[in-house]
């Protein structure tokens, strides 16, 4: 038991002298029973020694206080906020044996009520929800005391502890209230406490809140929802893991919402993990729970048919928002084929009466015949929309321009365009970029730039060109453009001057292309976005790059490259390789290749573009630097993952290579275009054995590894090597030793295979015949484990030893024997390497 002590006898009135206890000579007087204390006592707490055991006790003189004097000093600490103290004269109520039952009725609730209110200002709120835990015990009703204007109070209590962001204490606080009977949903806005729990990343305490309310059901998925719209699908399964506690059975709708939420946060495989556990459990998801999942599913067009059938397979039959959401699957997955099945499908269905085609059915159907080009088939589906009734919304005729847009009928979008503003549907930005990207993509860059100002708005319009004004109020509706079908365009523009038009850096991105190679043009451009409060993107300073390299302007290009990064954009993939394809087009391949090494310092990753850019920039090699820079390069791609099928840097390593033989172009018929198909190998590794040679710049030690290598391949690596020992000896590296090449191995005794003695034939051709070498035969013998097996021979070789663990015997012996192996090679001596690169060295001469 807790001991305490009634220190200030301020706090508590004296017993009424003229009342009955008084008078009683058993009873002592209240104040008189208050223990002395001396004045340097402590005082943190009224109530901090006196015994409460002591009340239960026959020995104690306190046994038999009247009730009122409890009811008395309760309500005296109530009225002063003192819930501290009040707690422990709770406690020893609850101790002393003194009927509860009866101090329940006494005690007044509105003042309790008036109590409560003001330790929650006073910010003793800890204080405030243990006292009430203690007084529950004493089945104090606290509904008298919160009533019409108290409750109303007590509600802007609890927003003001929201508000501050103590929501563990506004939750703790209201379920200690809910077990007085009290209504929470009126203290605190439910949608206003979910979203700030939400927002602070408390799923456990949403979900406690939730449960304060009779339609926590419904509340659970608002709560997971609103975590899958700020894309925190962890916090989204803990709310859903939580309020499954709280379920007496199975709920659809917190499935749908947990399974909407993976969707919205990109984890589609976490929402099959969940069907998964679903039919696991005995589970069978509503037509609503197979939407959603296939919807988020719709990636991937084969799961998304499995679910369908799943769903059909348990008798669920599939509504318009199943077939939509197949045909967006088609349409993500290109088959236009399939969702020509389903429309065909949903449309007899509709002629059945069992389905009502919507909006977008019509409009997912004009998408997939848009995003394959086919704008014809896009245009019936429209048709057949107008003939149900249906009209088209902002997506469907988004989809229509767009179809014809990309299949370049620049004049049969702008004819949907105006069609869709007769009709009365507010066209997007997205529909203005559509037609602006149409008119750039065929090349008629002055009807896309009159779009653009006509749609600004009825003001005066500085071109961006530096031209006249043009006044929009004031043109003359003769001077507007037609099409060759007699179209005109001041229709057009005056329905267009109806609906607002907010240009986006997308806008002007499009409007940079169509500048061409006008500088100025653009750089004005750039500046007008900034001006309306657009930041340009990497996309934008990519386009000023290109255009200001197609002017010859090499500097200024790596100047905006510099501007891109001090804007705080760093450039990309796409803005580095612009840049170098800016350099390489005006043959300055070392600034491309100083831009290539800029890329990977800054952890710009390559791509096949940047790659390819750069092992086309040489028509030529002059040297076995420049060689080396390009085959560097092309290691490079092969290491990022990027297939080698550069055949254009074959060619170059391949004239490079012949270009040791300089008079004798006529005996190079091993060299025909005929045997250049060899080189056409996929499993080809020619540039390989030539980069591995070439990256070692010492030649003092030389040995050419031709193994596996066709006779064409063969004969370029060593033209490659043979090239780079000449550039090296004109430097001053002299050979030091003999070339060792090396052909292949076979076994002793036996006569090289065909493969090899052709690549020895043609190696040695090349070198003595047409380079004037002197090449000799230079065979290695080498150990080889090889196992024998003798059948039917009592004579064992002396050479040969047993196998571990196996009988020798007359009739079966096997053996394991080192028989030696011969390696082919081939070396090119000293003194006639010598002797040939004097002679180039003078012939150069």
């Amino acid at each position: 038991m807790r001991d305490f002590v009634i220190l200030g006898s301020s706090i508590v009135t004296p017993p009424n002298p003229s009342s009955p206890s008084h008078h009683n000579p058993h009873i002592k007087p209240y104040k008189s029973s208050l223990p002395k204390f001396s004045s340097s006592a402590k005082q943190s707490s009224p109530l901090s020694s006196f015994s409460s055991s002591s009340l239960s006790t026959a020995t104690n003189p306190y046994h038999k206080i009247p009730l009122k004097h409890y009811i008395h000093l309760a309500s005296k600490l109530v009225q002063d906020a003192n819930f501290q103290d009040l707690e422990m004269v709770v406690q020893a109520v609850l101790d002393s044996g003194v009927n509860a039952s009866q101090f329940a009725p006494a005690f007044s609730a509105e003042l309790l009520a008036n109590g409560i209110r003001v330790g929650i200002r006073a910010g003793r709120l800890r204080a405030v929800i243990d006292t009430l835990k203690k007084v529950q015990e004493l089945g104090i009703s606290l509904s008298a005391g919160f009533d019409g204007s108290a409750a109303h109070l007590l509600g802007k209590d609890c927003c003001r502890i929201v508000m501050r962001g103590q929501l563990e204490e506004a939750v703790e606080l209201m379920e200690v209230l809910s077990r007085f009977q009290l209504s929470i949903r009126e203290l605190v806005q439910p949608s206003d406490m979910i979203k700030r729990c939400v927002h602070n990343r408390k799923p456990n305490l949403a979900v406690r809140y939730a449960c304060l309310l009779p339609h926590a059901q419904i509340l659970f998925c608002t709560i997971i929802s609103e975590f899958g719209r700020m894309r925190d699908l962890t916090s989204a399964l803990r709310a859903y893991e939580a309020s499954k506690k709280y379920l007496t059975g199975p709920n659809m709708y917190i499935y749908r919402a947990i399974i909407d939420a993976c969707g919205l946060c990109g984890d589609y495989q976490k929402s099959r993990y969940i069907y998964e556990d679903l039919l696991n459990q005995k589970i069978n998801p509503n037509i609503y729970v197979f939407n959603s999942l296939m919807n988020v599913n719709a990636h991937d067009l084969n799961y998304t048919l499995n679910l369908y059938n799943n769903m059909q397979n348990l008798g669920l039959k599939p509504d318009l928002t199943s077939y939509n959401i197949l045909l967006k699957a088609c349409c993500v997955a290109g088959r236009v084929d399939f969702a020509q099945e389903i429309y065909k499908e949903v449309k007899h269905l509709e002629s059945v009466g069992v389905l009502k085609l919507d909006v977008f059915t019509y409009s997912t159907m004009i998408k997939v015949f848009a995003d394959a080009k086919l704008w014809q088939m896009a245009l019936k589906i429209k048709q057949d929309m107008l003939s149900a009734g249906v009209s088209p919304n902002t997506v469907a005729w988004s989809s229509l321009i767009n179809a014809c847009a990309h299949a370049g009928l620049v004049e049969q979008a702008i004819q949907l365009f105006e069609e869709m503003l007769l009709a009365g549907c507010e066209p997007n930005t997205q529909c203005f970029n559509i037609i602006l990207h149409a008119c750039v993509e065929a090349y008629q860059y002055d009807r896309a730039f009159r779009f653009f100002q006509s749609w600004k708005g009825n003001k005066m319009l500085q071109p961006i060109n530096g031209g006249p004004s043009i006044n929009l109020e004031q043109r003359d509706s003769q001077s507007a453009p037609t099409g060759p079908n007699g179209i005109s365009y001041s229709h057009i523009l005056s329905f267009a001057e109806r609906f607002p038009f907010t240009p986006t850096t997308t806008t002007y991105n499009i409007l940079l292309k169509a500048c061409g190679t006008d500088y100025y043009h653009a750089k004005a451009l750039i500046k007008e976005m900034k001006i309306l409060g657009l930041t340009p993107n990497h996309i934008s300073w990519s386009t000023l790059i290109d255009i200001c390299g197609a002017s010859g302007n090499v500097e200024g290009a790596l100047e905006i490259l510099k501007t891109m990064r001090d804007a705080g954009i760093e450039p990309d993939v796409v803005s580095y390789t612009t840049a170098i394809k800016v350099c390489v087009e005006n043959k300055n391949f070392e600034q491309a290749l100083s831009l290539y090494e800029e890329m990977k310092r800054y952890k710009v990753r390559p791509n096949l573009v940047t790659y390819t850019t750069l092992l086309r920039a040489r028509t030529k090699y002059g040297s076995l630097h420049e060689v080396q820079q390009c085959l560097a390069i092309y290691q490079d791609m092969r290491k990022s993952g990027y297939k080698a099928t550069d055949y254009y840097l074959q060619g170059l390593i391949e004239e490079w290579c012949e270009g040791v033989i300089q008079d004798d172009r006529q005996n190079q018929g091993e060299f025909t275009c005929s045997s250049k198909s060899e080189l056409e190998r996929p499993q080809s590794i020619i540039l390989e054995k030539i980069a591995a040679h070439l990256q070692k710049r010492v030649a003092d030690i030389l040995a050419i590894d031709v193994q596996g290598l066709t006779k064409v391949e063969a004969r370029l690596v060593i033209l490659a090597v043979l090239r780079m020992i000449k550039e090296n000896y004109g430097l001053g590296r002299s050979v030091n030793n003999d070339i060792l090449i090396i052909i292949g191995a076979t076994k002793a005794d036996t006569t090289p295979a065909k493969h090899i003695s052709g690549v020895q034939d043609a190696i040695a051709k090349l070198l003595q015949d047409e380079l004037g070498l002197e090449v000799i035969p230079a065979r290695t013998r080498f150990a080889q484990d090889d196992t024998v097996k003798f059948e039917n021979h009592a004579i064992l070789n002396p050479n040969l030893e047993a196998m571990p663990g196996k009988d020798i015997s007359p009739t079966s012996v096997q053996f394991k024997t080192r028989r030696p192996a011969v390696l082919q090679r081939l070396k090119v001596t000293k003194k006639s390497l010598h002797h040939w690169l004097k002679r180039k060295v003078s012939s150069n001469r």
